[in-house]
């Protein structure tokens, strides 16, 4: 039982800590995304990872599903994974630090909706940008949770800049602040010049703390916080489709679809791949098996960092992973 409830409070996580959900509708059916995670693959060079996007159907039980990044490049779904109350994760495989615009869906018997997909979150100062891309990597144990996220900064000024971990600030819902335990080496950013993007591990996280902002400098007089449901907006329709386009107007002919490895722990007990139109897998995944997994990834990943990037103060403060954006959009 108690691992049950660990994994529902994850999941409701999940489903708030992003984003303001995007809707859509045909006029019998609702399509609901309430946000959108990524998981990295086991082999560390993959090239590829998870991305598993929270959506609630109402007015029909099944739908098939597009995801089109900013290339105009169509994903199809590899697996689905059914939740309760009509919600489901729809799992692709996608490319990482890919930036999507839109989600297509079709409900069954429907007509197609197309959902404009989340815009970048960014901040500012008089000194630089902020922009946040979300988060890479969600890691639970009985005991504590911790997250990845990716950020790239712009410096905006006409001196240097100097970026390093402890700049940084993960505020929950009560606004009580968690520091970097995982992260990148001391960046020096040249006037008008950006870093690439940037990986932040925060772990020992409450399993009640609902990862709500990221701050810069939290408290400063110029500090800059992303609030995560607030500065989450959707792409506007000139950003998705051109000046010129209409909202309704066919995206593009489709590329094959990226098929989930079953060999993933996100694929683990899923017996074969779903069909594009069908919204059903032939076997739930194991609840243990989630928990075992995320538990030895949480573990891998502090090993793997320390080892990359060892840290003078005997803390672990360490280097990026090769986890990827998570909640990506494209930047406006």
């Amino acid at each position: 039982m108690r691992i049950i409830v660990l994994i529902l409070m994850l999941a409701l996580a999940l489903g708030t800590a992003q984003a303001t959900p995007l809707q859509g509708g045909d006029g019998n059916a609702t399509v609901v995304i309430f946000g959108a995670t990524r998981t990295p693959l086991e082999d560390e060079n993959a090239t590829q990872e998870i991305l598993k996007v929270d959506v609630g159907l109402m007015g029909t039980e099944n739908a098939s599903y597009q995801l089109v990044d900013a290339d105009n490049k169509i994903y199809l779904p590899g697996l689905y994974k059914p939740l309760s109350s009509g919600k489901q994760l729809v799992l692709f495989l996608v490319p990482k630090d890919s930036l999507f615009k839109l989600i297509n869906v079709t409900p069954e018997s429907g007509k197609p909706i197309n959902i404009n997909w989340w815009a970048t979150p960014k901040g500012s100062n008089e000194r630089m940008v902020l922009r946040y891309y979300g988060i890479t990597d969600w890691l639970i144990n009985p005991d504590e949770q911790g997250i990845v996220v990716q950020v790239r900064v712009q410096n905006n000024g006409t001196q240097k800049l100097i970026v390093s971990p402890e700049n940084f600030t993960l505020l929950d819902q009560w606004a009580w602040p968690y520091r970097p335990t995982l992260g990148f080496d001391l960046e020096t950013i040249e006037p008008q010049k950006a870093t690439s993007r940037l990986l932040l591990g925060f772990t020992g996280i409450s399993l009640l703390s609902r990862p709500a902002a990221l701050a810069f400098d939290n408290g400063a007089s110029n500090q800059i916080i992303i609030k995560f449901e607030r500065d989450y907006v959707p792409l506007s329709d000139v950003a998705v489709y051109g000046a010129n386009a209409t909202k309704n107007a066919a995206v593009i002919v489709p590329t094959p679809a990226a098929v989930l490895p079953t060999s993933t722990p996100a694929a683990q007990n899923v017996a074969v791949q779903a069909p594009a139109n069908e919204t059903k897998v032939t076997k739930k995944l194991s609840i243990k098996d989630q928990l075992a997994a995320s538990k030895a990834r949480l573990a891998a990943t502090k090993v793997s960092l320390d080892k990359k990037t060892p840290d003078t103060n005997g803390t672990a403060n360490s280097t990026s992973s090769n986890a990827s954006n998570s909640s990506s959009s494209i930047s406006v």
